[in-house]
């Protein structure tokens, strides 16, 4: 009969199973509890049993001491640390049919919006609209909206963005506990809306990661 798998060696697997979890863990860019969360099913489903998140936590904790700096990830870090980062605070997000009434609505927060040079966002699905954009505008043209509040970080590279950036960062926000409403890329930027408080939280990730060494070995 086989012996069974300990939860540290199941940890171990699903870790190195994914270089992006392996390059967080190594640079400890990652929240423990929020990626032993994540990876739980997967343990779950190798030792076969329920595991505690917090035995997850220490057996993560154990593996990163047995890690070097390891990035496996040299073009998204290169593209980030020559990127240009920019915060927009007290951005809104509203959805609205698509009607001959809203669209001269969405005409006049244009105007407006172009006039102070702002950046706004319109996305479409063909009968609906979602707009996302400096609440004090939307508020001048639907004073009746209820609006929540978002933090936009605009990530400006210097050539083209690096390939799979926009999968990266949702991993690794999620890795941190923060979830995006919406990460976009459009040419050369890419443009990440999240709840206000996670504004700050995300550009502290976003510099750790510019700050990068440009490294890929490691050691086990």
């Amino acid at each position: 009969m086989s012996r069974a798998m300990s939860i540290q060696q199941a940890v171990r697997i699903v870790i190195e199973e994914n270089p992006l979890y392996v390059t967080l863990l190594s640079s400890g860019l990652v929240n423990m509890s929020a990626l032993a969360r994540s990876i739980k099913p997967l343990v779950d489903s190798i030792v076969e049993k329920d595991t505690k998140v917090f035995t997850i936590v220490k057996a993560l904790e154990r593996l990163s001491l047995n890690y070097k700096l390891i990035n496996e990830y040299p073009d998204i870090m290169r593209g980030l640390s020559n990127a240009e980062i920019i915060t927009y605070s007290g951005m809104g997000e509203i959805e609205i049919a698509l009607t001959d009434e809203n669209l001269e609505s969405l005409k006049k927060l244009r105007d407006m919006v172009t006039a102070k040079n702002t950046h706004f966002i319109i996305l479409s699905d063909g009968s609906r609209l979602r707009i996302i954009a400096p609440l004090m505008y939307i508020a001048n043209v639907m004073p009746n909206a209820n609006v929540p509040e978002y933090g936009m970080v605009r990530i400006i590279f210097a050539n083209k963005a690096p390939v799979g950036i926009v999968t990266f960062l949702v991993q690794v926000m999620k890795a941190n506990q923060i979830t995006a409403q919406h990460v976009l890329r459009y040419d050369n930027d890419v443009y990440i809306i999240v709840e206000r408080e996670k504004t700050a939280p995300l550009l502290n990730i976003l510099e750790k990661l510019r700050r990068m060494p440009l490294i890929t070995q490691q050691s086990r």
